[in-house]
């Protein structure tokens, strides 16, 4: 697995120079540490075994100790849908839920397809900081956007709708949620820039746009022209500009952004880096999903079934498409045309499902 040799540093009592192994390569761990921790238990665990030399035992240790972490998400999923729904689901209905999030594709893409153990870390600690921002508590919902930061750097998109709820928050708890959140990341971090500056650098920071323009994007339309630079530099402010716009105009419905809208303004953030990201990857839409799968069943009470099985079925078929896309070796010309037929199908569905979100839920 990818992420081994940063989580061997684990292992051996050398948590710090972790981004070694990775160095300057093109692909190092360009994951914060958070996930190493796990990951760091899994190795000894391993190693105790006397697994080490066997990758398909090593696997499977990986994703046992793993799935625990795709169940606490899970939970705190279902958590939010009976916070939202204002009851306790009851116990079939609690375990299929669970289901939802635990079994669906864009879960078993991420985690066991991709290997991306440490999304199902940072949706988990994303749901606390929006539980905790329902509750008005902005410190502690500080502190977990700024650990779900420490799991995967791309949850900074997460930050717009939770400041930008105007139900929950004021302006003084957004600004200590924002505070505190980035405390947490500077300070835990810092250990790290002071052993080993140049690799953590690298593998968190500048290696990204080092990378070309891949599959599943609109900027495959610009592959070969001056323009490919732009792509390959600005995508993040391009996606993080979308989330905040459309985030904004879901503030402008009557109760601006809380409730299930909190939520809904989560999934517009994750959707908005997967249609404007440079290279589009299947196991973008395991957060889409995720925070999509909440606002529909915090909805099902009002009867809007097709709704729910319209919108869940779509994210989970544009992650399909993106896994026919993200083949190695096709033309161009296929690449471009999946790359727009994907923009195409993600914008108009993220344009649907804002305008949807906006409205109240019919009684």
């Amino acid at each position: 697995m990818f992420f081994w040799p940063a989580a061997d540093m684990v292992a051996a009592g050398r948590p710090l120079m972790a981004y070694a192994p990775g160095g300057q390569a093109l692909y190092p761990d360009a994951n914060p540490p958070l996930s190493l921790v796990p990951l760091g238990a899994v190795e000894v665990l391993t190693n105790q075994l006397g697994w080490m030399g066997n990758e398909a035992l090593h696997r499977a240790v990986t994703y046992v100790v793993f799935s625990l972490l795709v169940l606490l998400m899970a939970r705190e999923a279902v958590v939010a849908v009976e916070r939202l729904r204002g009851a306790r689901l009851s116990a079939t209905h609690r375990l299929l839920a669970i289901g939802l999030f635990a079994l669906a594709p864009p879960a078993w893409q991420a985690v066991v397809g991709f290997g991306h153990v440490e999304q199902p870390l940072e949706i988990w600690l994303v749901l606390l900081a929006a539980r905790l921002t329902a509750a008005r508590r902005p410190a502690s919902a500080g502190l977990a956007f700024g650990l779900a930061l420490l799991s995967r750097s791309s949850a900074v998109l997460f930050w717009v709708p939770l400041v930008l709820t105007t139900r929950d928050l004021r302006w003084r708890g957004r600004l200590v949620l924002t505070a505190v959140g980035t405390a947490t990341v500077v300070l835990l971090l810092l250990p790290f820039l002071l052993v080993d500056r140049a690799d953590v650098v690298h593998s968190l920071v500048t290696y990204r746009g080092a990378l070309g323009v891949g599959a599943g994007s609109i900027w495959s339309l610009l592959r070969g022209s001056p323009w490919e630079g732009v792509a390959q530099h600005l995508d993040l402010i391009a996606a993080t500009i979308l989330a905040l716009a459309l985030n904004a105009w879901l503030t402008t419905a009557d109760g601006g952004i809380g409730g299930e809208r909190l939520y809904a303004g989560l999934a517009i953030s994750a959707a908005s880096f997967a249609v404007l990201a440079k290279t589009v990857w299947p196991y973008y839409f395991f957060e889409v999903y995720v925070f999509v799968a909440i606002w529909v069943l915090a909805r099902v009470r009002a009867g809007h079934l097709l709704d729910g099985v319209l919108a869940l079925g779509t994210v989970m078929t544009l992650g399909l498409v993106a896994e026919i896309g993200s083949t190695t070796g096709l033309p161009l010309p296929q690449v471009q045309l999946e790359g727009a037929a994907m923009f195409l199908a993600l914008s108009t569905a993220l344009m649907l499902f804002t305008i949807r979100a906006r409205r109240p839920v019919p009684g």
